[in-house]
């Protein structure tokens, strides 16, 4: 039993010499790593920044107007220029959708249906009134889509088919600043899975 008692003392003594030791006298302690967290950031995600690039690009060239019949490219109604806008920005999509689809289909590539209501609209989500129409918000009350044909010829004549608007210019921006939408689809991909921080500490109390 001696000898047992002497190894086993041997042993604290041994771990005591390789351990930190706490500034409270004769605490041995283990620690154990614990990873670094995300760092928070309020800038958009890249495919988000390039999204709103094409978009407002899109929108300054009066070579793209608002068309129904012919809809993917120069000229778009508001289905296709969201859609194009995704494809061009890199989310993966590969097809136009509708303002039904955008809500079905785009959680597959990362966005999250909100109800109206339930947040309030933020720069980079999409706005979508199921069955009528879907706009790209700016933030600050502004949107930026395909509106309407004026003119019923190819190209944007009035400068105002394809824009992003306020709810302080001229035109106005309703559907965005007078929340005409019934879902917000918001860009929040999963995180990738990480090591769940654990702070477990052996205490050895020598005394």
């Amino acid at each position: 039993m001696r000898k047992f008692i002497s190894l086993m003392m041997l042993c604290l003594l041994l771990l005591s010499l390789s351990l930190p030791v706490s500034a409270d006298e004769g605490i041995i302690i283990i620690p154990t790593v614990i990873p670094a967290q995300a760092e928070e950031s309020d800038s958009l995600d890249p495919k988000l920044e390039a999204m709103l690039a094409w978009a407002l690009e899109t929108a300054a060239d009066d070579s793209h107007g608002y068309s129904q019949s012919s809809r993917f490219g120069p000229n778009y109604d508001c289905t296709s220029f969201v859609s194009t806008a995704l494809m061009e920005a890199g989310f993966g999509l590969d097809h136009p959708l509708s303002t039904y689809t955008l809500v079905t289909e785009l959680p597959e590539y990362g966005f999250r249906v909100y109800k109206k209501g339930e947040t309030e609209p933020q720069k980079g989500d999409i706005l979508v009134l199921r069955g009528d129409h879907a706009e790209i918000c700016m933030g600050d009350g502004g949107c930026v889509a395909a509106h309407k044909d004026y003119d019923g010829r190819s190209g944007d004549r009035s400068g105002h088919e394809i824009e992003y608007r306020t709810g302080d210019d001229s035109w106005g921006c309703p559907f965005c600043d007078y929340a005409q939408y019934d879902r917000i689809l918001r860009y929040e991909p999963l995180m990738p899975l990480s090591v769940v921080s654990i702070d477990l500490r052996l205490t050895l109390i020598i005394r």
